[in-house]
Parts: structure tokens; sequence; C-alpha cells
């Protein structure tokens, strides 16, 4: 492309020169030049010693990735980076285990289960074996401070890198669930006896509160924590969940006849910790983009909220109650500290827009989602209505800029009445209990869509216990699909245990900030963004009398940014990633010429945004899988499960019953 735009900035050489700098969009992504982005991650293993593992077998290729291909999910795309690692291993002594241990029975809080007590274990349903499920707690927030203080204990965090704490507590007098345990719950029998078994599981817990309506969601059954630092722990020794159904490893490993002590079972140990030692590395330390990141000056977030509600429904709550701009420009610019970051909230009746209040009547249907029992508003004919794909009118509300100087990122949120949420019919199978597909938002690389009803913004008059007139606003949803916009993928696309990582790109821990592996992908991602674009551009210019001063400013810069990365000073190194690409282009113009950087940059944007167009189009039309639907196994039959964004629970549709 770029001998095509050279081609084209010569011809037009007699076109007066501009005085301003036309804004520029850099996308190469994919393309030209990979940059190579080290990463040392180290391993701190809390109860697990050198003599429980094959620690050659553990640092080999076969268990840990020695290096990752960064993919952009939509596409896919490669992004051009690759990751390589390089791991350590910390075992702490027998002391510093006992003196933690001893700070989580500190902290530690009891809930128990019985068959007929209000605070149940979602694990525990099996009322025909179950006594007592005797669970307990630990403040997630607690411990992960606990750690951040305790770091110089374990030799610091790695630069650039990550640490990753992985626990094996159940030795340690920390009540935790047993394979004698395991066996008296799931007995299995024609006459079964009265209820015997006694679990003593131990998780992670944490609450939040709604922004909005104040709904409180407790989050009690996590097995890992982090995010506010370049760490993240896990306890192979908690739960079980059933957010991931994962057995604890001293029930894992005698469920499956594994001697621990003998040469296989080191082996065997090695690859059980290796396989969450990938989760955390694919997941959080060297994520992949969902869109591409792009560097802009400013990002412009314009929210129109259409009020879809009877007249009964917005009198008893005004959709004003239902968003908080503040949170969400606060948040939004937390992630890009280099930019200017502003958000508009444009409430309005949607029979204030014929066009837009006829095409959602239109695509409210009689479909019904059976696992939640919700009408759905087809989410594919309310889209295909604006985006500029389809029928265009989205150019009735704004008109989108996206360049190095500003980029426009427009969400239409809807509250609809009753109970409807938005939905992607799917082909229809006559055996199939679920004719239709529901989801609360989705980030589709042009718009987001959100769709609430009253039904969640009332949410709380069904909980329990109750929460009387308490609800879901979308303040977290619009963070959350914003941040697919800008590029940021879920916690947990490779495995689910980083689904507990304090991120509002999770669905489970409904955190309202986003982590610093997330920070750390965004800012990563402009850099490698620029500096691939800069580099690659150099490489294609000669150095003359005329140009070689931008070449050196370039070079300089280049430089500069790759000293504050490899720092892991992304934020500090944008500004001279940006200007190394300034100057790589301006050292790209012919000696001699009349046009102006404006000119240059102004044809390079014309001619990549209309790849880009064309691209996006491309990603668009080609949907993506439902960012709410994740499958693991149903415990009875072995069948895919659904999951349930809206209970938040995992579904089979073969025993249509949730899980």
């Amino acid at each position: 492309m770029l001998p095509t735009i050279l081609i084209i900035a010569l011809s037009l050489s007699s076109i007066p020169a501009g005085h301003s700098q036309a804004p520029i969009i850099i996308t190469e992504q994919g393309f030209g030049l990979n940059r190579s982005s080290p990463l040392t991650i180290k391993i701190v293993f809390l109860g697990i010693t050198e003599n429980d593992l094959n620690s050659t077998y553990l640092m080999s290729n076969v268990t840990l990735p020695t290096l990752k291909y960064q993919t952009i999910l939509a596409g896919p795309l490669n992004t051009g980076v690759v990751y390589n690692f390089r791991y350590q291993l910390v075992y702490a002594d027998n002391s510093t285990v006992t003196s933690f241990a001893q700070y989580l029975r500190s902290i530690q809080k009891n809930e128990t289960t019985t068959g007929t007590s209000a605070f149940i274990n979602p694990y525990f349903t099996n009322s025909t074996t179950l006594l007592q499920a005797r669970n307990v707690f630990y403040d997630a927030d607690k411990v992960e401070s606990w750690l951040a203080s305790n770091m110089t204990l374990f030799g610091g965090n790695p630069v650039p890198g990550y640490t990753l704490f992985i626990a094996d507590l159940h030795n340690f007098t920390i009540p935790s669930f047993t394979y004698s345990q395991y066996q008296a719950y799931n007995l299995r029998c024609r006459l079964c006896p009265p209820p015997s078994a006694i679990v003593t599981p131990h998780y992670y817990n944490r609450t939040s509160t709604d922004p909005d309506l104040g709904l409180v969601n407790t989050r009690h059954y996590m097995t890992g924590w982090g995010g506010s630092g370049r760490f993240y722990y896990m306890d192979l020794s908690a739960g079980p969940s059933y957010w991931t159904n994962e057995l604890p490893v001293q029930v894992a490993s005698q469920l499956r006849g594994v001697d621990t002590g003998s040469y296989y079972g080191k082996l065997w140990m090695s690859q059980f910790v290796g396989s969450y030692v990938f989760g955390a590395v694919y997941n959080l330390f060297a994520a992949d983009q969902l869109y591409p990141v792009n560097y802009s000056q400013s990002y412009n977030i314009q929210l129109f909220v259409f009020d879809n509600r009877t007249l009964t429904e917005k009198f008893a709550l005004p959709l004003s109650r239902t968003i908080n701009q503040t949170r969400i420009q606060e948040t939004l610019a937390s992630l890009v500290p280099f930019a200017r970051v502003t958000v508009k909230v444009n409430p309005a009746v949607i029979t204030d827009y014929p066009g837009l209040a006829g095409i959602v009547a239109n695509a409210t249907t009689k479909l019904i989602d059976p696992s939640i029992q919700r009408p759905i508003v087809d989410g594919n004919l309310v889209y295909r209505w604006l985006t500029t794909n389809g029928l265009g009118h989205v150019t009735s509300f704004i008109n989108v800029t996206r360049t190095t100087s500003e980029i426009d990122v427009p969400g239409f949120l809807f509250a609809f009445k009753g109970n409807y949420t938005f939905g992607v019919p799917v082909k229809e199978d006559i055996a199939s209990a679920d004719p239709g597909r529901s989801f609360a938002g989705e980030a589709l690389g042009d718009m987001v869509l959100i769709g609430l009803s009253q039904s969640d913004f009332m949410l709380g008059n069904s909980t329990t216990p109750r929460q009387p007139s308490k609800g879901d606003g979308f303040t977290h949803a619009t963070i959350h699909e914003m941040g697919h916009m800008v590029g940021l993928n879920h916690p947990f696309i490779y495995d689910l245990t980083e689904d507990f990582t304090d991120t509002v790109m999770g669905y489970y821990a409904y955190s309202l900030n986003y982590s610093q592996f997330d920070r750390d992908t965004f800012l990563r991602g402009v850099n490698d963004e620029l500096l691939s674009f800069a580099q690659q551009t150099l490489s294609t210019v000669q150095n003359t009398v005329f140009n070689s001063g931008e070449i050196l400013r370039a070079e300089q810069n280049i430089a500069q940014a790759d000293k504050m990365y490899q720092a892991m000073n992304y934020s500090g190194a944008v500004p001279y990633s940006f200007a190394a690409a300034e100057a790589a282009y301006s050292a790209q113009q012919p000696a001699g010429s009349v046009i102006s950087p404006s000119l240059v940059f102004g044809i390079i944007g014309v001619a990549i945004g209309v790849g880009i167009g064309i691209l996006l189009g491309y990603l668009i039309f080609r949907r993506r899988n439902h960012v709410g639907v994740q499958h693991n196994r149903c415990p009875t039959c072995q069948q895919p499960l659904r999951w349930d964004p809206v209970q938040m629970r995992w579904y089979c549709d073969t025993c249509q019953k949730p899980i």
C-alpha cells in the first residue's frame, strides 16, 4: 500500500502545501516487521516444594509456552507482536507459607450451608447426600494487599514481566475439600440414606455495588484473584467453585489415581500446574486483542440512551438514575492516560425518533430465551438499521471520525419495557429448546449495543435475600463494552480461572475497574502499533541530505520509546512512539517536493481509512460468537453447558436446569 500512496502523493505535488498537520491513521498490525516483546514470568510457589515437581519438565516447552504470537481475535489477524517468555521458579520457604496461612486464618469468615439454610453454595446442591457445607471465605482484596506488601520476600516483580503466585494450602491447617468428602458427596445409590456428607471447602470472596441502582453483588466462590498490580494469585487447593467446576489439586490427583510422590506423580503435578500457568499467561500477561488497538489524541464516547418503557415504568424510575456519566469517563480515562477522554450521554424518549422506534417495534419478538424466560428484541435488525454497512442511520446521530487526532465511539443504549432483552435468533431447530440467544450488550466494532429492561433496573426485588428497588444500570455494561471497542478481550477465554480478576472485562467479579493487565495490554498495543509503523517506514527510506534529520529524529524517538517500553512505562513511551511515527513519515517524502506533511498524512489517512472500512465491514458481518456464551460440560449428562449472563449461571439444555 505504501508505494501506491507515494505514487499518488508525487502525482499531486503541485497542490499547495497546507499550514497544519492533518490527522493520520496508522494501522500496521500483522504486516511488515515483527516486534519482539520479552517478558519474564516469575512463578512463586506457596506450599508446593521443589520436591513436589519435576522442575525440568515444568520448564520445558511441552508444559509452558515459550512464545506467543499476539492476535486480533475478531479477524483473526496477527498484530506483528511476538511475546518471548522466560520463567523463574521461586519456592517460598516453610516459615513464609506458615505466616501467610496464619494471616488467612486471621481474616477467615465462616458460612455454613445446610439443607434448609438460606445461604447456598451453588456447587453443592445435591441435598440427598449433603449434610453441611462448611464454607470458609477469605477477603480477596486483603489477600492481594498482603502479597503486594510482601513482594520483597519473593525477590520483587520482574521488569519487564509479571509474578504468578501458585498456592497449595491444604497441608497448612486451611480447611479444604478432601477426596473422601468428594466420594461421600458424590455417592450414587438407588435408596440413598439420609444426608451424611460434610464438606469443608475454602474460597476467596468480594462484594461490589452497582454504581447506578445500588444492587449489592456478592462474589463468594473464587479460587484466585489479582489485577491491581502486575501479579496474580491462584490457590490450587481452593474450591471447587461452581463457576469453573475445577476440582482442587488434592482431590483431582486422588480421583485420577495419581501418587504425587512417585516419579510420574511429579510429572503429573507439573502438567497440572503448567495448565494453570498457561491460562494466566495467555489471558492476562500477554493477552490478545479483540479489535485492533489504535492510537488517538482524543477518544470521544457518545452514548445515545433511548427510553422504550411504559409511562408507569418511567415514573417509577427516571432514566437519569440508570447511568453515571462521570464514572464512565473516569474509568475510561484510567485506560488512556495519554489522551483526552470525553463522555456525553444523550438521553431521549424513543418516540422522538420515529424511524428507530419503528425498527425496535418490528424487532420486538415473542421469542423467549427459555433459560431465563425473557422475550428478546432482535439485535440484528436494530444493528442493520444503524450501521453504515447496513441502512446507515447512525449518521442521523453522529458522524464517526477515526484518526490519530480523534476517535468517536458511539453507543446505543435501550431501556426496554418489562423484561425484554436483546437477542439474536439462531437457526431454527425443532428439537431445540433455545430459539434465541439473549445478551445485555455487544461491542460490534463500529458501535456498541446495550439493552436493559425494567426488570434489570429492579432486579433486587427478585434476589435472595431481597434488595427492594435496587438493580443494575447501564454504567457497568457500558464500561465493559467500551473496553472491547478499544481492543480489550475477556480475561477468561483460555482458562476460566482468570475470570476471578479485578477487571470490568470479566463476568464473575462485577468489578468496575480496568485491571493493570488491561492497561498494559492497551498501552503496550498502542506503542507496538506506532513503533512497528515507524520501523517499517524507515526500512523503506533511503537516507539523503534532505531527510537525514527526520531519520535521526525517528531513530532517537524509537530508542527512547523502547527504553521506556522495556521498563514497562508504557504510558510514558507513547509520546515518543508517536513522534517516531511522525518523523518516519516526514523522512519518506521526496526531496524538493512542495508536499506538506498535512497533505501526505491526509492521503495516507484516506487510503488506510478505506482499507479499514473494508476490513471492518468484513469483521462485523463475520460476527464473533456472542461473548456471553461460554461452554463447559454438564456433570450429569456431560453435554455442553450454555452460559446465562442474566442468571450468571451455567445452564444445561439437555437436563433443562441451571448448574
